[in-house]
């Protein structure tokens, strides 16, 4: 798991560079090497049961390459033939189209985090009431 420490760590080296960063650059040095998913604000299926209906997030799986300019280099995990998760497909991806990125690291994934407003409450119980 990538620690706050280290994420302002990597913003304060970025600012001594003296030369801005893109987002996709400064990804890429905070993840390079790093098994990550992108969320890019689509949904790849929605399933609708009666009245209800719930969307599943898309996001490409991979490990981060590198980065040129506002280009982010993913090494992209996908589904081959036989149904069988190959890494080896190289994804070019605009640093705009990117929504959010997370480390996969078995700490939760994309989908867990997107909560209700209703939600925001447990997160003053759990964690605002607890450290004041």
């Amino acid at each position: 798991m990538i620690a706050e420490e280290y994420v302002l760590h990597k913003v304060k080296e970025a600012n001594a560079e003296g030369r801005t960063k893109t987002f996709a650059e400064f990804i890429a040095s905070v993840f390079e090497g790093k098994f990550v998913e992108i969320y890019l604000s689509d949904a790849y299926e929605e399933i609708s049961m009666e009245q209800t209906s719930q969307n599943y997030p898309a996001v490409f799986c991979g490990k981060v390459v590198g980065a040129y300019r506002e280009c982010l280099m993913i090494n992209c995990a996908y589904i081959d033939k036989g149904k069988h998760m190959k890494l080896g497909n190289i994804l070019f991806l605009s640093e705009r189209a990117i929504k959010a990125i997370n480390e996969i690291d078995g700490n939760g994934i994309m989908e867990d985090m997107f909560l209700r407003s209703k939600e925001s409450l447990i997160i003053k119980e759990n964690f605002v009431d607890r450290h004041q």
